[in-house]
């Protein structure tokens, strides 16, 4: 049973993108899978055709969303392993932005069960006004949710909130609630442009309202992937760690000239 998501929002060094993919989905995701408290992963890209407007840029460029089952342990599991060679954070990673955020499930619904995977997702960010955080769950629950997962071309929708047990920052996030959507084309993306009732909810800061689109980026990864890696998975792995490894001592010899100069 999925006590949590983490929601985790990212961003590739300035030109690093093929770098950071490699890292992440051919080390860290499966990295991660190998710790205590989660037992799914998947990784997503910002679309190129998005629903609302960032005249700024959306502040991020990747999502994952990892279905944890206990968040103390898995969080714990992150401050014992960071920077050790059970858990490498390559330089790839840009650092300046990173958004890393456990969400409790309030509801969640699936019209086809074991598709999901291969469904592109909307992410809704809200933020409540102050003192009206159980009303917007009650409005979305009790009006919106059921609205939207009837539209043709929804697979799976989830209303989540923030708490404070557990999580990796020591911040609060710029939204306290989200709902992912996963979505399996086109048509379904539509629907927000022919109907977006969040934008009329009173309970909402609208200044801070933020839909968003992502495509999926990696194949979904479970415990069992690493645990009973293909060859082809594990000579990417290794591929990657390589490459790691010879980034490392190419940046030693060069260090080690330099001092000696």
């Amino acid at each position: 049973m999925i006590e949590s998501l983490l929601v985790v929002l990212t961003n590739a060094a300035e030109g690093r993108d093929a770098d950071f993919n490699d890292w992440y989905t051919n080390i860290h995701a499966r990295d991660t899978m190998r710790m205590r408290g989660v037992f799914g992963q998947q990784r997503f890209a910002f679309s190129d055709e998005q629903l609302q407007d960032y005249p700024e840029g959306f502040p991020s460029q990747y999502l994952a969303l990892y279905e944890v089952f206990d968040r103390k342990w898995f969080t714990q599991e992150h401050i014992d392993r960071a920077g050790t060679p059970f858990m490498i954070v390559e330089d790839s990673l840009d650092m300046s932005r990173l958004d890393d955020f456990y969400y409790s499930p309030l509801q969640f619904r699936d019209k086809a069960p074991r598709s999901f995977e291969r469904c592109g997702v909307v992410l809704e960010q809200m933020q409540s006004i102050p003192g009206e955080e159980e009303d917007l769950r009650a409005w979305f629950n009790d009006m919106y949710f059921s609205q939207r997962f009837g539209e043709d071309g929804i697979v799976t929708g989830a209303f989540l909130s923030f708490e404070e047990y557990g999580q990796m920052m020591p911040f609060p996030p710029a939204h306290n609630h989200i709902a992912i959507w996963r979505i399996e084309d086109q048509a379904a993306r539509n629907n927000w442009r022919k109907s977006n009732p969040l934008a009329d909810c009173p309970h909402i800061d609208q200044g801070t309202l933020a839909i968003s689109c992502w495509d999926v980026c990696s194949d979904r990864l479970i415990r069992d992937d690493v645990q009973y890696p293909t060859a082809e998975a594990l000579a990417r792995e290794e591929a990657a760690r390589a490459r790691i490894a010879q980034q490392d001592s190419v940046i030693k010899a060069a260090t080690g000239r330099i001092k000696s100069g």
